[in-house]
């Protein structure tokens, strides 16, 4: 099953991008008749490694919102899905982490290192508001092939 994380504050403009990029990826993976179950937080806590570690987890996707300010002035931003690379040095401190200390977190205490993936919506208004910026509305009106393919595993 692919379990997707999806992270943000639907009372800060674009930084519930994530949230909705959440939304798109589950009806993709419910299109394609794949197992899939959508968590959504306001941020990522060591708590979430439980779900991870569920026996019937085989993929992990986080999904967020990212500040694109410094990308304006080039095509137009969009959405980025990469890897996420393992780290063993990730400190897991505090109640808010970074996605791979969550993966950190379900590695170590559950011995659960499925593969995992950030996709990232790109944002350029994270001040006081509900709605999106047309930058990330656009970008959510593109969704890249590699999420696709992530759907056919």
């Amino acid at each position: 099953m692919m379990l997707i994380i999806a992270w943000g504050n639907p009372l800060r403009s674009d930084d519930a991008a994530g949230l909705r990029l959440g939304e798109l990826l589950e009806e993709l993976w419910r299109e394609r008749k794949r197992p899939v179950r959508r968590i959504t937080v306001h941020q990522l806590t060591p708590e979430l490694a439980l779900e991870i570690a569920r026996d019937d987890v085989s993929t992990v996707v986080f999904a967020d919102a990212r500040d694109a300010s410094a990308e304006a002035g080039g095509p137009p931003p969009e959405i980025l899905v990469r890897p996420l690379l393992a780290d063993p040095r990730t400190p897991v401190l505090g109640h808010h982490l970074d996605p791979a200390a969550v993966m950190a977190c379900a590695r170590l205490l559950y011995h659960k290192a499925s593969p995992a993936w950030i996709a990232t919506v790109p944002g350029v208004d994270f001040g006081h508001g509900e709605g999106l910026s047309d930058v990330a509305e656009a970008a959510l009106s593109r969704l890249p092939e590699a999420l696709f393919r992530l759907t056919s595993e």
